[in-house]
């Protein structure tokens, strides 16, 4: 088996974290607690895309529009569809980072951090060294973010609470509309 046998096989979690994900923070209105860890807010935005990958002829639904229109994808997660990628915001104290996270291969399609300051605002003792410096801590603290969130989601993945609560919670809010 090759790598790529391998990555095919696996998809699944990419894509089950994504619908755990998206079940979560419509469940608690964005707010996510990481045990042990922080509290967060995660927030579905304004673009997800889901396909039926097992099927013979692909099928891809896109949806676009305000949040009120991923009810679309609520449906086609009824109808079988896994979710391919997602627009999403995360919100950790004053840091606000916005993604598209694709479940498939768990990669990122965009990585936003929050704005840093202008050169010309900053120190100018620090200047462009600065900015860097401070760029990088940004993106190094909005991956830690997504490191956690899919920790939080392995660990409840391989335990029995998935099975006996989650995911049957999942199936749930998936067959209400959410």
């Amino acid at each position: 088996m090759d790598f790529l046998d391998i990555l095919r096989e696996k998809a699944f979690l990419g894509r089950e974290f994504l619908t755990w994900l998206w079940f979560k923070s419509d469940r608690t209105g964005g707010r996510i607690e990481i045990p042990g860890k922080r509290v967060v807010e995660v927030l579905f935005m304004d673009r997800m895309t889901l396909d039926l990958s097992d099927a013979e002829t692909p099928q891809i639904v896109t949806v676009k529009g305000e949040h009120s229109e991923l009810r679309e994808g609520l449906a086609a997660l009824k109808e079988g569809k896994k979710i391919e990628e997602a627009r999403i915001s995360i919100r950790a104290g004053e840091n606000d980072f916005t993604l598209v996270l694709k479940g498939t291969w768990f990669s990122f399609g965009s990585f936003k951090t929050p704005p840093i300051l202008p050169t010309g605002e900053a120190d100018p003792e620090e200047g462009a060294e600065g900015a860097f410096l401070e760029k990088a801590y940004l993106i190094d603290e909005g991956m830690q973010l997504v490191d956690e969130l899919f920790e939080y989601f392995v660990t409840l993945r391989i335990s029995d609470q998935w099975e006996t609560e989650e995911l049957q919670a999942i199936r749930t809010w998936i067959a209400s509309g959410g």
